[in-house]
């Protein structure tokens, strides 16, 4: 597959899967929509009537980056970049996770001031749990707890020291963060923290 027609297809799912907005349907619509009363031999039970929209959002955007950061993914992309000879255009493991932490990320990328609020907050609810899946891993690829290459573990390394270089800035900044925001931040922040100072011993 071309780059180029790898790199679109990767745009696509970052601004139509990724990003909140194709998710900004008008409110009394998510009222609309219902839980599943099916009722079968092997089906958990349904524990609550409304629908369930940040799950249901999540786990698929979860499906997504399952894939796409799978150690055999990874391990294709990385094989192409031999493959293919070094004059000619291939996407690589590195831009790849590069792009995306840029798209999930984007809000600590160039942080926008503004009156923020609970209701009205820096980062929504979805971005929010999206990047809380996409930190959990990228640091479990950093921390090689996964089968995939080891350049694709230093990378996951340096994208996560890059990443919260720019949370620290806006965390310390003079920005009027609402508490959603601002815990968000601080928690992901300490969690990076944790993962670049971890020990990795390499057993026998």
């Amino acid at each position: 597959m071309p780059a180029k027609k790898q790199r679109e297809a990767l745009e696509l799912v970052e601004a139509e899967v990724f990003s909140d907005k194709p998710f900004g349907f008008p409110p009394e619509l998510y009222g609309y929509l219902a839980a599943s009363q099916w009722d079968h031999w092997g089906v958990e039970p349904i524990e609550r009537t409304d629908y369930p929209a940040h799950d249901v959002i999540l786990m698929w955007q979860d499906r997504i980056l399952s894939k796409l950061l799978s150690p055999l993914t990874l391990a294709r992309i990385h094989d192409s970049e031999l493959k293919v000879p070094e004059d000619e255009d291939v996407l690589t493991t590195a831009e790849l996770l590069n792009s995306l932490t840029d798209s999930i990320f984007t809000e600590t990328n160039d942080f926008k001031a503004g009156e923020y609020t609970a209701r009205k907050p820096a980062i929504s609810s979805l971005r929010r749990n999206l990047q809380r899946a996409y930190l959990e891993r990228l640091s479990r690829l950093a921390m090689g707890q996964t089968m995939a290459p080891e350049d694709c573990e230093t990378v996951a390394f340096l994208e996560l020291k890059d990443l919260k270089g720019h949370i620290d800035t806006i965390v310390a900044g003079d920005f009027k963060l609402d508490a959603y925001s601002e815990a968000h931040l601080q928690e992901t922040s300490a969690k990076i923290q944790k993962v670049l100072d971890a020990t990795m011993v390499v057993g026998p």
